[in-house]
């Protein structure tokens, strides 16, 4: 399923997630495989989170459902995928193509098509795509997979989402300031202005600061807010993506806790350490909801002064609570 590849292809994971969560979805997109191995199985993936009447990308939910293993049998009906035939892929292949998706869905009503190796289209068959691209029909999504995008018509390239995946393993080499990048600026396929301003690398900082302190001495925080947090995070955008890093980071410590991997601060694997040593499995979970919930509020113009004395009094809570209950999971 899509969750599966969230590791390894987070920015392009995180871009098809939201676009069918969204009810955004592209008629077509044009994802560059970059030399990535498994880039077939991500394409077929994405088709399957389409197709989902639950809207699945999770395997464990999905269980193995019978419409998933006919995808994997190719005998979906709603799904066809399109291989060179020899060396290309010929304009009788769209034409059949166009033939089988004219009649009635049977099963839902959406139908994907997936072009593998999309720069074998010749002349013929790049036109006759072309053609498809132009006037698409409503619940017909193309997915085009190709080595090099540049090998196609600048017509097909501009009437598709481009999509651009990472080489296996990239994403492991990139430093947290990357990753968060990355997470904030998710309608992106590259790194934008965001990595590039070092303000916003002390901003990062900065919230791992507060947290920090945070976890040291609880509602004295409140004392020293100004010097810790209002002094950097004015505008309601960076507040808001301050709280959305701020709750990776506690994922990270749930993670941590939980003997998973940790998927962002890496670099901060000793400031988890010392942190969980204050905390339990519960009130990881409940500062986590903490904070989503007043992220939330964000949205609505909520005084920046009053929200992170909410934080603070709600984040003592979940201290207080699991004290008074001695509760461990």
């Amino acid at each position: 399923m899509l969750d599966d590849f969230e590791e390894e292809q987070l920015i392009a994971h995180k871009i098809l997630l939201n676009s069918v969560k969204n009810n955004k979805l592209s008629h077509a997109y044009l994802i560059e495989t970059n030399g990535y191995p498994k880039s077939f199985d991500f394409a077929v993936s994405f088709a399957k989170y389409i197709l989902c009447p639950h809207n699945y990308s999770n395997q464990k939910k999905c269980e193995n459902c019978h419409q998933c293993e006919t995808i994997d049998k190719n005998e979906f009906l709603e799904l066809k995928i399109i291989d060179p035939d020899g060396q290309w892929i010929k304009k009788s292949q769209l034409e059949e193509l166009q033939q089988e998706f004219s009649k009635k869905s049977i099963i839902g009503n959406k139908k994907v098509y997936i072009i593998n190796k999309a720069e074998k289209l010749n002349i013929s068959s790049s036109n006759s795509l072309l053609k498809f691209l132009e006037e698409p029909e409503e619940n017909i999504i193309a997915i085009l997979l190709t080595e090099n995008k540049n090998q196609l018509l600048s017509t097909i390239i501009s009437r598709c989402q481009n999509i651009t995946l990472k080489k296996k393993n990239n994403l492991n080499a990139l430093s947290t300031f990357e990753k968060i990048s990355y997470i904030l600026n998710d309608n992106e396929t590259d790194i934008n202005n965001y990595i590039l301003e070092e303000n916003n690398k002390i901003k990062l900082e900065k919230i791992i600061d507060f947290i920090e302190y945070y976890e040291e001495n609880h509602e004295n925080t409140i004392i020293y807010i100004n010097k810790l947090w209002h002094d950097y995070f004015k505008e309601r955008d960076e507040i808001y993506n301050s709280f959305t890093i701020m709750l990776y980071f506690y994922k990270d410590l749930l993670n941590d806790k939980l003997n998973k991997k940790i998927k962002i601060f890496n670099e901060n694997i000793e400031l988890i350490k010392k942190i969980n040593q204050k905390n339990d499995i519960n009130s990881l979970i409940n500062k986590i909801n903490v904070i989503m919930d007043l992220r939330e509020k964000i949205k609505f113009n909520v005084n920046n002064n009053i929200l992170m004395d909410k934080l603070i009094i709600e984040l003592e809570r979940c201290e207080n609570y699991d004290r008074n209950n001695g509760s461990n999971i």
